[in-house]
């Protein structure tokens, strides 16, 4: 977990144990996976829109097959909505407490692509996933997940070579 940042408790609501049980066993993730996209600061925010818009669908949690990729989708379109609504260009990246062994200047690379590759990145990279699971969290096919990698990898390559 991120210091300063708490999962947001959905068990303040009336949905059921269900959801709350399954967005207990993702929230550690969905949060650092926030605070990759938004900072720190902002990913409680992101988080809080994203239970409040599962709260509103029919089910909860409960009547998805697969959570999870939701979720991750979830967390994506709400974190491009926070930089719709605040017009920033790159996310706060130093001091994420759960990549210590990144240097800051690879942070803050990452921290300058554009949204979609820092997201596989993250997920490919930092996460471990397969190319295919990162398609199905990004909504995406496997090939475009490769082609966002294959451009970050490019600019990353330009930005950190001396």
């Amino acid at each position: 977990m991120v210091a300063g940042v708490q999962p947001f408790d959905p068990m303040m609501c009336d949905r059921g144990v269900g959801s709350a049980t399954i967005w207990r066993e993702h929230s550690g993730e969905l949060i650092r996976y926030a605070t990759v996209l938004v900072g720190p600061d902002h990913a409680e925010d992101v988080l809080s829109a994203v239970v409040e818009r599962v709260l509103r669908r029919d089910g909860g949690l409960e009547s998805l097959a697969e959570p999870r990729p939701y979720l991750f989708k979830a967390v994506l379109n709400e974190s491009r909505n926070h930089f719709r609504t605040e017009k920033r260009d790159a996310p706060w990246v130093d001091g994420i407490e759960t990549l210590p062994e990144v240097r800051p200047e690879v942070l803050r690379a990452v921290a300058g692509l554009p949204e979609r590759q820092r997201a596989a990145v993250y997920l490919t990279y930092w996460r471990d996933l397969p190319v295919q699971q990162v398609a199905g969290l990004m909504g995406c096919r496997p090939g475009t997940v490769k082609r966002y990698l294959h451009l970050a990898r490019h600019r990353l390559r330009e930005v950190l070579q001396p």
